[in-house]
C-alpha cells in the first residue's frame, strides 16, 4: 500500500532554508540553456546527467527523483543506464528488470578485489555461461518506453544481437559500447545475444529530445573505487554526459582520509580529461552512526569528510549540494531514525527516506534554473512526488 503524506513523519530539524545548490564560483547559465533548448527541439537531443556514487545510489531513487522533476520539464529522452546489479547478484533498482536465460558464469563487483568478468563504466561485469543468452529487459514506469539501446562490454568484444531472430547491426560508439536501433518503441524487449565479452550495461534511450538521467552506483564505493576502473573516464565519455553528480564519501568517513582530496581530484581529473566541457556537482553525506561500546554514536568522519568535499569544491570553482547540513546536520541521524527515513543500521536510509533525499535534490535543482532562493520555511513537498513508488 503507498504511503501518503499524511501518515509519513518528516524527520526534525531540515534546515529547507540550506536547499540550494551553491555554484562557488562556476556558471551554469550554458546549461539552463541547453536545457531551455530542448523544449524546442525537433530532433532526439539529450541532455545527459551522470549519477555516481555509493549504496546510497545504488537503488537508483535519488537520481530518479531527479530525473523525474527535470523530465517533467525538458522531455523524456530515455530510461538511461541499467547495471546488471542483480545478474551479479547484487540489489539492483526496482523500476527496472533485466533478466538472462543463461546462468552467469562469471561476475565481479567493484569493491571485491577478485574482478574474474573484468570490470567496466557501471563497476558490475557480467559473463554468460555459453555463446548466446536470451536478454529481457523491462522498464516498469510509464513513459520510459525505449527503441534503442547501449550495450556496455569488454573492450573490443560487442556483442552480435537479434530480436525476433532478426539480426540487429550494431553501430560502434568506442571499443567499450555499441549502439542497436530497435523495431519499434517498446517497455520490454528479449535480446538474442552471441559473444564471449562480458555485459557491464544497457543504456535505454528513445527518439525524443529530453533529459536522461544515468545512475552508477555501488555498495561500498569511494572515490578510490571508481579510480580503479581501467578506462573509466573514456567510458564515460560514451554518455556524453553535460553534468556528472559525485555523491561520495560515507564510505572515506569509516577510514582514513588523508588521500581524500587527491582521490577527488583524480576523479574528476580522469573524467575532465575525456569530457573537457562538463558540469560537475559534488553533495556532502548525511550524519550516520557507528556502533560504539555504550551504542551508536556519531561518526565524526563524516564531519572532516564533508569538510574535505566542501574545501575542494570551493577551491576550484565547483557547485556543491550540501545534504549533510540540509538533513540537520549534527544530531540528524538520530532525528531520521525516529521518524522512520534511516535503517536501523545507522547507515543507509529506508526507501522512503531516499524519495525525500531526492526531492529535496530535485528542488534544488529547480530553484537553481529557476533563479530562486531557498525557502525559509518548513516546506513541504508534493505528496504525488512523496507517493512514488513508496511501498
Amino acid at each position: 500500500m503507498a504511503i501518503t503524506l499524511s501518515m509519513m513523519a518528516q524527520p526534525k530539524g531540515i534546515k529547507y532554508e540550506a536547499d540550494s545548490i551553491s555554484l562557488n564560483g562556476d556558471d551554469w547559465s550554458g546549461m539552463k540553456a541547453q536545457l531551455e533548448q530542448l523544449k524546442k527541439s525537433k530532433s532526439n537531443d539529450k541532455f545527459t546527467i551522470v549519477h555516481i556514487g555509493d549504496s546510497h545510489v545504488q537503488p537508483g531513487i535519488i537520481s530518479d527523483e531527479v530525473r523525474h522533476a527535470l523530465q517533467q520539464r525538458y522531455g523524456n529522452g530515455g530510461r538511461g543506464l541499467v547495471c546488471p546489479l542483480e545478474l551479479a547478484r547484487t540489489n539492483q533498482p526496482d523500476d527496472i528488470e533485466l533478466t538472462s536465460t543463461a546462468s552467469i558464469a562469471e561476475s565481479s563487483i567493484l569493491l571485491l578485489p577478485s574482478r574474474p568478468a573484468g570490470m567496466g563504466i557501471t563497476g558490475v561485469a557480467v559473463k554468460f555461461a555459453g555463446s548466446s543468452t536470451i536478454l529481457d529487459i523491462c522498464t516498469k514506469q510509464k513513459g520510459d518506453d525505449f527503441d534503442r539501446i547501449t550495450l556496455f562490454h569488454t573492450k573490443g568484444k560487442q556483442f552480435e544481437v537479434a530480436q525476433s531472430r532478426a539480426t540487429i547491426k550494431g553501430h560502434k560508439v568506442s571499443n567499450f559500447a555499441t549502439n542497436y536501433k530497435l523495431r519499434n518503441l517498446t517497455d520490454s524487449v528479449s535480446l538474442k545475444l552471441r559473444g564471449n565479452g562480458a555485459l557491464f550495461g544497457v543504456r535505454l534511450l528513445n527518439n525524443k529530445p529530453g533529459v536522461v538521467m544515468d545512475c552508477i552506483g555501488n555498495n561500498g564505493a569511494t572515490f578510490a573505487s571508481y579510480l580503479s576502473i581501467d578506462g573509466f573516464g573514456q567510458q564515460l565519455k560514451d554518455l556524453d554526459p553535460q553534468l556528472v553528480i559525485i555523491s561520495l564519501g560515507t564510505n572515506e568517513a569509516y577510514g582514513k582520509t588523508s588521500s581524500l582530496e587527491s582521490n577527488i581530484n583524480a576523479l574528476i581529473s580522469k573524467i575532465k580529461s575525456e569530457c573537457p566541457n562538463v558540469k560537475f556537482l559534488l553533495t556532502t553525506p548525511i550524519e550516520t552512526h557507528k556502533k560504539g561500546r555504550h551504542g551508536y554514536v556519531a561518526q565524526s568522519g563524516i564531519i572532516e569528510v564533508r569538510k574535505i568535499i566542501m574545501d575542494y569544491a570551493k577551491k576550484n570553482n565547483i557547485p556543491t549540494w550540501d545534504f549533510y547540513t540540509i538533513a540537520g546536520g549534527k544530531g540528524a541521524a538520530r532525528k531520521w531514525l525516529a521518524s522512520q527515513h534511516m535503517s536501523s543500521d545507522h547507515l543507509h536510509l529506508l526507501k522512503k527516506g531516499y524519495h525525500f533525499m531526492g526531492n529535496l535534490l530535485a528542488k534544488a535543482f529547480i530553484k537553481m534554473l529557476d533563479n530562486k532562493p531557498p525557502e525559509p520555511q518548513d516546506e513541504r513537498f508534493q505528496e504525488s512526488q512523496l507517493n512514488r513508488g513508496l511501498e
